[in-house]
C-alpha cells in the first residue's frame, strides 16, 4: 500500500547573508490511510517548521532539501 504522505530526508536551512543555519537536519516519515501520526518534541525542535515545509509555507530565506510526496 502506498502512503498518502511520504517525507524523505527533509532538511531545512535558513540563509542569512553568507551564513546558513541548519534548522531541521534530517527527518523522514510516512502517513498511510487510516493512520494517525504525531510529531512530538521540545519547543523549538522543528515540529511547526516540518508542517510548514510540507505545505510549502516556509519563509523566503528557507532552503528545503529532500522529497515530499502526496498521493
Amino acid at each position: 500500500m502506498e502512503p498518502l504522505l511520504r517525507v524523505e530526508q527533509l532538511q531545512v536551512n535558513f540563509k542569512n547573508g553568507n551564513d546558513t543555519a541548519v534548522v531541521i537536519p534530517n527527518i523522514s516519515f510516512s502517513v498511510f490511510k487510516n493512520e494517525f501520526v504525531a510529531i512530538v518534541g521540545e519547543s523549538g525542535s522543528g515540529k511547526s517548521l516540518t508542517a510548514l515545509s510540507i505545505l510549502q509555507l516556509t519563509p523566503s530565506n528557507a532552503v528545503l532539501q529532500g522529497n515530499i510526496y502526496f498521493k
